[in-house]
């Protein structure tokens, strides 16, 4: 099981991919002074690694939210870890397990 596409054009989407998330965490930056901001970012980021990002979210939001009662909130700061989590998530899903499994499934049809 690869870590990384093997092609070329797997490689190209696993980089805009990548980009899309890194530009969401530069969004959170930019626009951490709007009151709407994190439920706007968790919801796209949700989307870039939908499905898996539903479950990721609300594994991370009920761990955040049990450890974090007493903490100051910051608008940033506490999105880096679901901007973390999700980033992880959602590359392993789309870009190792997916291609994994269509390759298995490819191998298992022409053996048929």
């Amino acid at each position: 099981m690869a870590l990384y596409p093997r092609s070329i054009v797997g490689r190209g989407v696993a980089i805009i991919w990548i980009l899309a998330c890194v530009l969401m965490l530069v969004f959170a930056w930019v626009q951490q002074s709007i009151h709407d901001m994190p439920e706007a970012f968790i919801w796209l980021m949700i989307f870039l690694t939908f499905p898996i990002g539903y479950v990721v979210a609300f594994v991370v939001g009920v761990i955040a939210s049990v450890l974090s009662s007493s903490a100051t909130y910051h608008p940033f700061w506490d999105l880096v870890p679901m901007w973390l989590a999700l980033t992880v998530a959602g590359y392993v899903q789309w870009f190792v397990f997916v291609p994994f499994a269509w390759r298995r499934l490819r191998a298992s049809k022409r053996a048929i």
